[in-house]
């Protein structure tokens, strides 16, 4: 876990209290919800991995490797990369 800090105008700070308050919420949790929703879908290595080109004799892919990295590319782009690996089956390698 890491402290964020920084600072912003009073008027924009006193506007980000009313309406934390209004809603019942923390502005902690607000911005926690506002910096995921606009990192979503840009992680650098997610990006870097959709654009390199996969060809077969690039490494030692097999057919299954291949059928895993096309399907994977139909997924949705966004969430961590915690999240988008559990949703690839990778086969284990002796």
């Amino acid at each position: 876990m890491k402290t964020l800090s920084f600072k912003i105008e009073d008027e924009l700070h006193q506007g980000l209290k009313i309406g934390a308050a209004m809603e019942g919420r923390a502005i902690a949790d607000i911005l926690k919800d506002l910096i995921k929703r606009w990192v979503k879908g840009r992680d650098p290595f997610i990006s870097q991995l959709k654009a390199m080109p996969i060809t077969p004799d690039a490494e030692e892919l097999t057919s299954e490797d291949l059928a895993a990295i096309k399907e994977a590319r139909k997924e949705k782009s966004g969430g961590t990369w915690e999240e988008l690996s559990k949703q690839i089956p990778l086969p284990r390698r002796k």
